[in-house]
């Protein structure tokens, strides 16, 4: 069979596609993922298959693959898998030099002994047609190069330097979309579902090439190559981050992973210890996965020192918690920096790090205080409490002032936000946000966000979180001692 780096470059960025089983009934899978692929700003050519109609959204449409003018790079098949028709599609794509396919039709290998059966087939159906190929059981691609949203649902994934495989369909669309939500953007997608032939580290291989990814996200049931896995992440890791969930970890999600893709969920204690051993950051839970990849869009720590800016003592002392339970220190303020924050701050300030303003009321106060915590040569990485979305400007409203102040509010926490994105660029050191308003997606997050100033919602998801980039430096530095 061909290799499968060269072939993933007619996945990602193909300049033809022919969509196979696409439908003129909206409701049909060959419908939607038609339709997404158009109106997501794809501009290679797209060929629907169909011998029933002769246009198909605006396309014109063909009886069969073999008919298409041109050469296609990638090929999207919808039809069901009980046609038994998928292997003969395969001898057709054949004719017209097809590199890649995408199989969405389930009902395979996850289904049983005949499903299994039926997916053998399949594989020797591609091996004969010279055809790599993503699934079955697949609910499709996502490129933010090619404008490609080749997927069965209808999401837009803001764009970013996150690839992301998952071996489960639903949960990783679902991921993009909450992304979105979060300011987490993605570069790549694959929904890689069965894995026949195709499988996680494949595109593992693929991202660690490609100089768009950033980070790598791994959503995972189980391996069929577990030591072709090691050999992969063992070179991935030294370049790029690999965020990994696991699941199927207690013996009803293993069984639920069984029925789900086929896949052998494994002893979690040998994922784990592969894992620690070969530096891929393990999430415990979605919100985690989305979490940690977020952090790395921040420069790595050089140590384990804090500083924690906050509006408020209580806030200050749960995130100072957060900080311990992770290792991550909280050191004390130089005298020299307690004398200038003296001169802005009330006599009654605690005079301490979890540094609080103790809500002073004057907001040019804050890029003061950013200036003078910017001097901190002996901290790795700042962490700052709220200030900056729409949680004061709401609260200025309720209590009664006018649309003016309420605005003027605004420019002044914009300028804030714009002297804290040029520290966090001049600092080289990692900087986090928490808003206090859950999913703020005001204009200060929206900046923040642009600038790859990581948003948290509370401070124990950023501690952990910043826990994280630690992870990744301490073992960076100790692989290139030789461990």
């Amino acid at each position: 069979m061909p290799r499968a780096i060269p072939r993933l470059e007619y996945l990602f960025n193909p300049s033809t596609i022919a969509v196979i089983g696409a439908s003129r009934e909206p409701v049909k899978w060959g419908s939607i993922v038609l339709s997404n692929i158009i109106k997501g700003g794809y501009e290679g050519k797209v060929y629907p298959i169909n011998p029933k109609a002769e246009k198909i959204q605006g396309l014109k449409s063909y009886p069969n693959i073999g008919k298409v003018p041109l050469e296609i790079d990638l090929s999207i098949i919808a039809i069901p898998a009980i046609s038994a028709r998928i292997p003969e599609v395969f001898e057709d794509c054949s004719e017209k030099n097809v590199k890649m396919a995408i199989i969405l039709s389930s009902g395979f290998g996850e289904t049983g002994e005949e499903g299994r059966r039926a997916e053998e087939e399949l594989v020797s159906a591609a091996r004969k047609a010279s055809i790599r190929f993503v699934g079955p059981n697949s609910m499709g691609i996502f490129s933010a190069l090619s404008n490609l949203h080749a997927l069965m649902p209808t999401i837009r994934p803001q764009k970013g330097s996150i690839s992301f495989v998952s071996q489960s369909g639903n949960l990783g669309v679902q991921m993009l979309s909450r992304g979105e939500q979060l300011g987490v953007g993605f570069s790549m997608f694959v929904s890689s579902g069965n894995e026949a032939d195709l499988h996680c580290e494949d595109y593992i291989d693929y991202f660690r090439r490609d100089q768009n990814t950033k980070v790598i996200l791994l959503y995972m049931e189980g391996l069929r190559d577990g030591k072709r896995f090691i050999e992969i992440t063992r070179k991935t890791t030294k370049q790029k981050p690999i965020i990994a969930l696991k699941a199927g970890e207690t013996r009803a999600g293993a069984k639920a992973a069984l029925s789900h893709t086929g896949a052998l969920a494994g002893s979690s204690r040998i994922y784990n210890s592969v894992f620690k051993q070969f530096g891929v950051i393990k999430a415990e839970n979605t919100e985690e996965m989305l979490d940690f990849a977020l952090a790395f869009n921040q420069p790595l720590p050089k140590g384990r020192k804090v500083a924690i800016l906050t509006r408020g003592g209580g806030w200050g002392v749960v995130t100072a918690d957060a900080c311990n339970k992770s290792g991550i220190e909280v050191p004390k303020p130089p005298e020299e920096l307690l004398e200038e924050l003296d001169k802005l701050l009330p006599s009654y300030w605690s005079r301490n790090n979890p540094i609080d303003t103790v809500a002073v009321r004057d907001p040019t106060v804050s890029i003061d205080i950013l200036n003078i915590i910017s001097k901190w040569k002996d901290i790795d990485g700042l962490i700052i409490l709220g200030g900056f979305g729409e949680f004061y400007s709401d609260f200025l409203k309720r209590i009664g002032f006018d649309d003016f102040y309420i605005e003027m509010h605004r420019e002044i926490l914009e300028r804030d936000v714009k002297k804290l994105i040029e520290i966090a660029n001049n600092s080289g050191k990692p900087i986090f946000a928490v808003a206090f308003k859950l999913l703020d997606r005001s204009k200060m997050i929206r900046l923040l966000n642009e600038n790859n100033i990581p948003v948290y919602y509370s401070p124990e998801r950023a501690i952990k979180a910043f826990a994280k980039l630690i992870e990744r430096e301490e073992y960076l530095k100790a692989r290139a001692k030789g461990f």
